[in-house]
């Protein structure tokens, strides 16, 4: 006999000891990919979530609505160059919000881009060196 009380060849005995280990464990395990935000796309609020699905795959919702906000602000300073009818000014705030995001973002993703050079320098200056050259004709190209 066993120390768990079976047979030393059953093998539903060798695993007892298991059991209280792997009870302690969750059944279900949700970990968020982006944490605050839910997505759900199903039969019930598409008429075609595999589409839906696809087009995601290619151009975020975020993607998507960025183009129609920029197309929507040069239809309105076509109708309104003068900026006078007050029922666009909602948008155009908006719109001014979500560029000071974008460029606080896009700061930030440099200053990154500086301290991973920065660690390049260190640990392989040979790669530093290069992607400094390839910055600089870049820069000269433009001008």
């Amino acid at each position: 006999m066993s120390a768990t009380g079976g047979s030393p060849w059953d093998p539903a005995g060798r695993l007892q000891p298991w059991r209280a280990a792997l009870s302690a464990a969750p059944n279900t395990l949700v970990q968020p990919i982006l944490p605050g935000w839910t997505l759900n796309v199903n039969a019930f609020n598409s008429s075609s979530p595999q589409t839906e699905a696809d087009v995601l795959q290619r151009h975020s919702y975020g993607r998507q609505l960025g183009r129609i906000g920029e197309v929507l602000a040069l239809l309105l300073d076509e109708r309104d160059p003068q900026q006078r009818d007050a029922r666009f000014g909602d948008f155009r705030a908006m719109q001014r919000e979500i560029d000071e995001i974008k460029s606080g973002n896009a700061v930030a993703r440099i200053e990154r881009l500086l301290a991973d050079l920065d660690l390049l320098k260190v640990l392989k200056p040979d790669e530093h060196r290069r992607l400094l050259d390839e910055l600089e004709r870049r820069r000269s190209k433009r001008g």
